[in-house]
């Protein structure tokens, strides 16, 4: 892959702001710290947000930034979760690239010059500014290698626009076939500092889903959603009351509420509530009570029951082998 740095070069590769936060991870904080700082890319910066921690965590991070002029270091003085670390970090960014690492993975030297030459050729080849791009990623679980999630738009055709506020929504029921799909997953995330100025801040009433509400946000925008097709990132998973018990389900029913008008306009409001919990409780492996959900969700579609059907004879269909994917 070639790269185009064009105007955004003047022959000096530009600042690449790696945003960190970091709550509780006295474990791990150390590791995701030292991925960031071994980056091939040049010209970085390292900003660490710590969220008000109760361990060791900012006793590392102290000594960590001793001696290491690319890493910054700021504190909550109070708790404000995930979305509200990140604002913090990309606020103080200076970069004109920020990419999001989470403060318990492992991401590979090469990670942040992949997605800034996958982000430069997008834009050179199909013109749009405001894109924001992700990686594949392995999950690890207990120590053990789970699976590797693969990225949305991480091959043509890339998403784009409203039809991502439809997945995002309806899941795979709203997967345009023309298009390629897959995980978001903030801690692969890398944009433009200007694309995250234009779609706006985390919302911080979301302890979770606030990427999704983002992407929704990017989506009414237009912005593309691409990614680097190589699993760039090591992703350990770990609990945490905000990762545990019903807390996905409450804030994916908020961000149906958040962009209900959008929903109702469409005739897809309570369907799209019915399918969270579909989502969810297959999530938990409840799959008779997903499958329930879904068929609710159908009757309370109507419209969606045709989608449905399409995105299952393309998912199987995209199954068998082919000679190779073409731009359209």
């Amino acid at each position: 892959m070639g790269t185009h740095m064009g105007q955004d070069s003047h022959l000096t590769p530009p600042l690449i702001t790696i945003a960190i936060t970091c709550h509780n991870a006295a474990d791990t904080i150390e590791r995701a710290v030292g991925s960031a700082l071994a980056q091939d890319w040049p010209n970085l910066e390292v900003v660490v947000v710590d969220d008000c921690s109760t361990d060791g965590s900012w006793a590392t991070l102290k000594a960590l930034m001793r001696g290491e002029e690319r890493m910054r270091v700021v504190r909550h003085e109070a708790n404000r979760g995930y979305p509200g670390a990140l604002n913090t970090a990309i606020g103080a960014a200076r970069g004109a690239f920020v990419a999001i690492f989470d403060d318990d993975d492992e991401s590979l030297p090469e990670r942040v010059g992949a997605q800034l030459a996958r982000i430069l050729d997008y834009e050179h080849e199909m013109g749009p500014r405001l894109v924001f791009c992700y990686a594949n990623r392995n999950v690890v679980k207990s120590g053990q290698s789970d699976h590797m999630a693969r990225a949305i738009g991480r091959q043509p055709r890339e998403p784009h626009g409203q039809a991502v506020a439809d997945y995002l929504f309806l899941f795979s029921i709203a997967a345009d076939p023309r298009f390629v799909w897959g995980s978001f997953g903030s801690c692969t995330l890398m944009a433009r500092r200007e694309s995250f100025a234009a779609v706006g801040p985390f919302d911080e009433s979301f302890r979770r889903c606030a990427e999704w509400d983002m992407a929704v946000r990017a989506a009414f925008l237009g912005a593309h959603f691409i990614a680097v097709d190589r699993p760039l990132i090591t992703q350990h998973k770990t609990q945490s009351g905000e990762k545990s018990g019903t807390m996905p389900l409450k804030f994916a029913l908020q961000l149906n509420r958040k962009h209900r008008d959008f929903l109702r306009a469409r005739k897809i409001y309570f369907a799209a509530r019915v399918l969270a919990h579909s989502r969810f409780h297959g999530a938990n492996g409840r799959l008779w009570r997903s499958r329930a959900y879904l068929v609710m969700a159908l009757i309370l579609g109507p419209r969606l029951l045709g989608a449905y059907l399409r995105s299952r004879t393309h998912a199987r269909t995209a199954a068998r082998p082919t000679t190779g994917r073409l731009r359209q």
